[in-house]
């Protein structure tokens, strides 16, 4: 049972459906009977009451027969069909009040006019429910495409034939630092850098020209200048009169740096191969003139206690090198997964001997507090690569140079410990959690590669070590690793 509110709920909705029916009505000029002729649609009401079940009777009986439908059926024929049939029984409605008021002509007249506006009214009630809804519908579609678009991943502008922005995304919002007002009537060509804009204009035009253009060598200018890598996929699209295109740009800025990253580590890796054979090629002429060092020492006078420092002295820079090219071949020298005895202690030693020129260089001075700690068993390879990332890391963190210091230890649980400190810029808060993550760097282009921290932490999780770090920006870093040694509780600290 319907209520006052509901029923004046309903009257509410209604107001402008029935205002938009009197609409149609005048702009077709259908409203030939005023509204205000209440007594005439009294009568008409009346007559249709007293006349539709004779005249709907009369359609059946006139159909029935003739199609053989059992006269069982005319009930729920009378009711599926009213609908079919409103046109013919309103011509047959017509009929019946010519018929009525055949001698008076005063009301006939009207009361038919009033008859074919009514249904005619009817018809437009009927047509403006079905449009009403396809608009919602429609406006519903639209609606959702356009969220749809707006949550895409990607940079999405529509651009008009003469190559004039017409819309944008909010990624292209953000992308850019443009508003989608400040987008619209902006020229394409403008979001391009100068050189580029001929390839640009070009996927524009093939896009065009044959229904879907893409390419990768575009960068897309923000309002502060950058310019950012972008894949560029464009569709032209046809609507009614309407012709646009659709550019989908997707931001590569972190493709384009892994595959930097990538090319640079390649590079490396070929210099420290071409290093790795010029230093096998030096042995042997180091090892020539070590010999030829000793020669002399036998048969020159070594009464002479300059030439004899002389010697000395040539004889441990000779040495020297050749430790250098030991460490650097042992470095660069292939290895599967075995393990063997390791004395971190002294491959420390080693490999700050094969640092040293470079750590100079840098204004790096280095101190060591190294403990007396049991071999561990180990990869050696993977323990010199773990010792020359946290090295290097540590003096590219300090590029108007500083200190390092380099300590080992006993740790619980039978473990061996390892610090490294240096007194670099440190590293932010929000950014310890991902220093370990593969290409994940906040160094300058060519400072590195994001690939030394990720090889260090992938090394000791295979072999069940730990690191930690801990830092604070303008002070520096501290890496702490923990290794397992069963063996460390056979070290004797000597007194």
């Amino acid at each position: 049972m319907s209520t006052p509110l509901d029923d004046a709920l309903l009257d509410a909705a209604l107001t402008p459906h029935l205002e938009r029916i009197a609409g149609y009505l005048r702009g077709a000029c259908l409203a030939q009977v005023s509204p205000d002729h209440g007594v005439l649609r009294q009568s008409l009401a009346t007559f249709m009451n007293a006349a539709t079940p004779a005249i709907i009777d009369r359609w059946l009986g006139e159909i029935g027969p003739a199609l053989g439908i059992p006269q069982s059926d005319w009930p729920r024929i009378k009711a599926d069909q009213t609908a079919a049939v409103a046109r013919r029984f309103t011509q047959l409605l017509a009929e019946a009040l010519e018929r009525e008021y055949a001698h008076d002509g005063e009301h006939a007249g009207p009361l038919l006019r009033l008859l074919a506006q009514e249904f005619q009214e009817r018809i437009l009630h009927i047509t403006d429910f079905f449009v009403q809804g396809r608009e919602e519908e429609l406006l519903e579609q639209e609606a959702s495409y356009r969220r749809a678009i707006d949550r895409a991943p990607a940079c999405i502008l529509w651009v008009d034939a003469s190559g004039a922005v017409l819309d944008g995304n909010h990624v292209a919002e953000r992308l850019l630092g443009y508003t989608r007002a400040e987008l619209a009537g902006l020229p394409l060509r403008e979001l391009h850098p100068a050189r580029e804009r001929p390839r640009a204009e070009a996927l524009w035009r093939t896009a065009i020209e044959r229904g879907h253009a893409s390419r990768d060598d575009l960068h897309l200018l923000t309002r502060r200048g950058e310019a950012v890598p972008v894949f560029a996929n464009a569709g032209y699209i046809e609507y009614g009169h309407r012709r646009w295109v659709q550019l989908i740009c997707v931001d590569i800025s972190d493709r384009k740096r892994l595959e930097s990253q990538l090319i640079q580590s390649e590079k490396m890796a070929a210099i420290g191969q071409l290093a790795a054979g010029i230093a096998h090629e030096l042995r042997n002429p180091l090892a020539i003139v070590m010999n030829a060092l000793y020669d002399l020492g036998q048969i020159i006078d070594t009464t002479n206690p300059e030439v004899v420092e002389d010697l000395r002295i040539a004889e441990e820079e000779i040495g020297r090198a050749q430790a250098i090219i030991k460490n650097l071949l042992e470095f660069s020298r292939e290895s599967g997964a075995e393990l063997e005895p390791v004395d971190v202690n002294e491959f420390l030693t080693r490999t700050l001997q094969l640092m040293q020129k470079y750590l100079l260089d840098n204004g790096v001075r280095v101190r060591t507090s190294l403990d007396p700690i049991a071999p561990c068993l180990a990869n050696a390879n993977a323990m010199r690569q773990i010792l020359l990332n946290l090295i290097t890391n540590a003096v590219q963190a300090m590029p108007q140079g500083g200190e390092l210091e380099l300590r080992t230890g006993v740790a619980p649980d039978n473990r061996i410990r390892l610090e490294v400190r240096d007194t670099g810029v440190g590293i932010p808060p929000e950014h310890l959690q991902d220093i370990f993550d593969p290409f994940y760097t906040t160094k300058a282009p060519g400072q590195g590669t994001g690939l030394g921290l990720s090889v260090v932490h992938s090394i000791l999780r295979r072999y069940r070590g730990e690191i930690r770090v801990a830092s604070e920006v303008g002070v520096g870093t501290t890496f702490t690793i923990d290794l397992p040694c069963p063996c460390h509780t056979d070290v004797v600290v000597e007194t």
